[in-house]
Order: structure tokens, then C-alpha cells, then sequence
């Protein structure tokens, strides 16, 4: 995540923002503890870096080298596990995955709301927006998930069974992949992104996203799939995106891409239903298009 040159510039300029000389710092989920270091430079009198997984073996030793081990607090636990021994000004966390909520990061942030924020303090970032967008994918990416008679012949020789009867498969039901967005940016879209859920971190209290949104294809072309991505919110405004047609070369989050057992053409102006599910308990989505008629 250090070399994704932009997520990290985003969430430290963030820091610089909103953190003020005096204030009280939690940061959920420190790592490295870059963010942790710029909260204590931005003027912070003190900050308590939590972390629970084993980076954290050395994170001390660099808030050492960098000169702030006197104002930052490790503590090598879940956030959902601390007590913190004061109320804190702010609260930062980056757990954002590839699926945005996969790390538990609304449950994770509005447990440290409720016991560790002020009444009034800041949150980074306060919420984010999931959006989905229907493509045509490039044909070499449909071949790609087919079972070409190739990789056919190959699995017979290597594993001495015949899978000759999957060379008639031209899709399979369901096709679900992480694809970097980067990778997407020439691919084809079909509409405009739509907003699938916009959560304000601190006052969304549903176990769930369900919910079915209108678009308007915008060209002509085969509907293949559709590409869900994120904005990271600051506010009203957001300051990180995996859109893809924005996404820079280094960034390392991939996108969920729902690719369906029948493509359907789509025509300028024809109106295109998304319909999108999440159980934010168990991480399970689902994400699929349909014309309306």
C-alpha cells in the first residue's frame, strides 16, 4: 500500500487537513504507522496507534526513527478489543478492500465512534460511496474465462482425465473476478457510473445494502458485466476514487467485476436497472444489470 503513491498522498494530505495543533489522535489499523506519523507532525499532542497484526513487530521502531516515539502510543490489539484512556479529537482508519466493506470497516470504525470519539470530533474518512457501472468487456477478456480447447487439451494431458464436453461451455453462470481498474480504463462503458450506496460512517445503521438503481445506457454495445468501485468521502466531497477511467498506475486495490451468463445489447437511451446486495456480517455481495421493459 506504500507504493500506491496516490492512496497514500490522498489520506496524508487528509491528515494535514483535519488534524489541529493539541488534538487527540486514534488511528484504527496503523501498519506502518505512516498515518499515525503524520497525524503527530500535523501538531497532535499525542496519538494512539492500534494495530493487531504482525507489521506492528516493527512499527515502533520507525515512529523511533522518525522522531515521534514520545507522542504515539502503540498498541498491539483490535480496535474492537482497547480501552483507550481518554476521549480522542480524531479518528483515522484506511480498511478499505478490495471489496470496500470486506475488512469490517463499518462495524470497526462506528465501534471506535461510539467509545473512543468526542462528541463533535473528526472522523478520516467519514464515510464512502459504492457505485456500480455496466461495460461491453474486450473480447480477449471474454475468451479469457472461456474454456478455450486449448486449456482443455492442456488439464487432459497434465491430469489424465477428459474434460473434453467443458470445450462447449461459453460461459459460466455467476462469473465473478477482482480486476485491477487500471485495467479497465479503456474497457467499454455502457452508462454513466451509478451511486449504489452513499454511507455517512456515522449515522448508516443497517446490517445490509439492498437496493436498485435506474441508469441510462449511453451507447450501443454488448452487456457484458458490471464493475464495482468506491469513493472515500471527506465530508460532502470525496478524495479517493477506483473508478477506473481516474485510477492511477500504482494503485493496488482491485475492483469487483460481475460478469454475467448472458450478454444482452444495450441501445442509447434504453433505461438499465442495477440491482446490488451486500450483508456487511458475512462480506457476501451481488451485483447484476437488467433492462427495463
Amino acid at each position: 500500500m506504500l507504493s500506491d503513491r496516490a492512496r497514500t498522498a490522498g489520506f496524508l494530505d487528509l491528515v494535514r487537513q483535519t488534524v489541529r495543533p493539541g488534538d487527540v489522535v486514534a488511528d484504527i489499523g496503523t501498519g506502518t504507522g505512516i498515518l499515525a506519523m503524520a497525524a503527530a507532525r500535523a501538531g497532535a499532542t499525542h496519538v494512539y496507534a492500534i494495530e493487531a497484526g504482525p507489521i506492528a513487530q516493527v512499527t515502533r521502531e520507525l515512529f523511533r526513527a522518525n522522531g515521534v516515539l514520545d507522542r504515539i502510543t502503540l498498541i498491539r490489539n483490535w480496535s474492537t478489543r482497547v480501552r483507550l484512556p481518554r476521549a480522542v479529537d480524531v479518528v483515522v482508519s484506511e480498511l478499505i478492500g478490495n471489496d470496500p466493506l470486506a475488512e469490517r470497516v463499518f462495524g470497526i470504525t462506528r465501534d471506535a465512534i461510539r467509545r473512543f470519539l468526542k462528541p463533535g470530533g473528526r472522523l478520516l474518512p467519514s464515510g464512502l460511496r459504492i457505485l456500480g457501472q455496466p461495460l461491453q468487456l474486450p473480447d480477449e477478456e471474454i475468451r479469457r474465462r472461456m474454456f478455450r480447447q486449448e486449456a482443455v487439451d492442456s488439464w487432459t494431458a497434465w491430469y489424465g482425465l477428459d474434460f473434453g464436453p467443458l470445450a462447449g461451455v461459453t460461459h459460466v453462470d455467476g462469473s465473478f473476478d477482482y480486476v485491477n481498474p487500471r485495467r479497465m480504463r479503456n474497457w467499454k462503458p455502457l452508462s454513466e457510473p451509478v451511486v449504489l450506496a452513499d454511507m455517512d460512517f456515522r449515522t448508516w445503521d443497517r446490517p445490509w445494502i439492498r437496493t436498485r438503481k435506474t441508469s441510462v445506457a449511453t451507447s450501443r454495445g454488448r452487456l457484458d458485466g458490471v464493475v464495482v468501485f468506491f469513493e472515500l468521502m471527506a465530508g460532502q466531497r470525496p478524495f479517493l476514487s477506483t473508478r477506473p477511467v481516474t485510477v492511477k498506475k500504482d494503485n493496488h486495490w482491485l475492483s469487483p467485476l460481475y460478469i454475467f451468463d448472458e450478454a444482452e445489447t444495450v441501445r442509447p437511451g434504453e433505461p438499465l436497472t442495477v440491482s446490488y446486495e451486500y450483508q456487511l456480517r458475512t462480506g457476501q455481495s451481488f451485483c447484476a444489470v437488467g433492462r427495463r421493459r
